[in-house]
């Protein structure tokens, strides 16, 4: 039941790596395909190719790697209740789904539409990579924020089958980047599903690249990587 904050940091960060070499990797594969065609002649090949098939071959050990991560946040989290597999299942297909919806979807429609136009420009590989990265949003914050919304569905599910005197703590880094909010949900820690819902309407992270959660308290806090006092003292 440990931080593993950082953890989740690296794998994102290794997602994102593997992210851009796949995106470049297609790209410069479809460069080389309509290499010395004319404009028209390189639609035509392209129209014919399934690119999202091939996105989602080269993503594979991406979503690999969020599950793998999803594992952790499991082993690590504390709890006197336990949810079935299949609910587990459906909370991390839910979430994985939504990166699949960003990494392969909308990625196949940045990279045909930037290659379309990088053609008609006649501009190289690395000025259509770089015009579709201007495109997609922080692959990293992506992955960190799938995290967070993954931990706070499991969170709020095994709250419903313990007791409502139960008490949790929002656990995360307290640094000079931590929202206003999270602070005062560090602060009001510990407290019920009921006074936490009353004070914040939820018991959900702050969504977007929040490194945060809710916990139920175990025996030893510390060790969850609660420390309310670095928060009293800041």
């Amino acid at each position: 039941m440990a931080d593993i904050s950082q953890e989740l940091d690296r794998i994102a960060e290794i997602i994102a790596e593997k992210s851009n070499q796949a995106v470049e990797e297609v790209v410069n594969t479809l460069m080389e395909l309509v290499q010395d065609k004319t404009g028209e002649e390189a639609l035509e090949i392209l129209s014919g190719i399934n690119l999202k098939y091939a996105m989602e071959s080269k993503m594979a050990n991406v979503f690999a790697l969020y599950e793998q991560g999803a594992v952790s946040i499991l082993q690590n989290m504390y709890s006197t209740t336990t949810l079935s597999e299949s609910t587990l299942r459906i909370l991390l297909d839910n979430s994985r789904r939504l990166l699949e919806t960003e990494f392969v979807d909308k990625m196949t429609d940045h990279i045909l539409q930037r290659t379309y136009l990088g053609i008609s420009q006649q501009l190289t590989p690395s000025d259509i990579l770089a015009s579709i990265e201007e495109m997609i949003p922080n692959i990293e914050t992506q992955v960190v924020t799938a995290f967070g919304q993954y931990q706070s569905a499991v969170t709020n599910f095994l709250s419903e089958n313990l007791p409502d005197n139960t008490k949790y703590i929002y656990i995360g880094a307290f640094d000079i980047k931590t929202r206003p909010r999270c602070e005062a949900k560090i602060g009001f820690s510990p407290a019920t599903r009921s006074e936490i819902i009353g004070r914040f309407g939820d018991m959900n992270n702050e969504i977007w690249n929040c490194r945060h959660r809710w916990e139920q308290r175990s025996s030893s806090p510390e060790d969850q990587g609660f420390n309310k006092d670095k928060y009293l003292d800041a």
